[in-house]
């Protein structure tokens, strides 16, 4: 069974006990979800979107590196 790993805050691999709990019990599929209002909405930023990007980027490395992608999807996360 994979189990989903849904990364909202907390964009790192080091030290993260979600993501080692989740191995634990087998593979697991990394995912993010683009909540529309954190780049549309009136607290959006070119330089926050741009920054957003940029650690989804470098975590999708870092997880390629290891075997496995990140999962990005756009909408509403509920």
């Amino acid at each position: 069974m994979t189990t989903v790993l849904w990364f909202r805050r907390d964009l790192r691999l080091y030290d993260h006990p979600a993501l080692t709990a989740a191995l634990e019990t087998g593979p697991v599929a990394p995912l993010f979800v683009i909540d529309p209002p954190l780049v549309y909405g009136r607290w959006a930023s070119p330089n926050r979107t741009a920054f957003l990007l940029a650690t989804l980027h470098e975590l999708d490395a870092a997880l390629r590196e290891r075997g496995t992608r990140l999962h990005i999807r756009l909408g509403n996360p509920t």
